[in-house]
């Protein structure tokens, strides 16, 4: 019998590999803007878009600051 290597947890990709950083960025734009155009109408739905944009500003924040080649070597 031939032994089986496992490959879970030595394989790790990083955020900019797995998610697009323009199309997140167009995501949390389409979120915030229904979620405006939400307010007058919908209040629960509006706070629950406002909610999903902020989760995927964190998400784009967290894309832009992995970019080895945006940080600066003196911080």
């Amino acid at each position: 019998m031939n032994t089986q290597f496992c490959k879970v947890g030595k394989i790790k990709f990083s955020l900019n590999e797995v998610l697009n950083l323009d199309e997140v960025e167009n995501n949390y734009l389409k979120f915030t803007e229904e979620a405006y155009n939400m307010l007058q109408t919908d209040a629960s739905l509006s706070d629950f878009l406002y909610h999903e944009a902020s989760k995927l500003r964190k998400i784009i924040l967290n894309l832009k600051n992995s970019n080895s080649a945006d940080v600066d070597a003196a911080f």
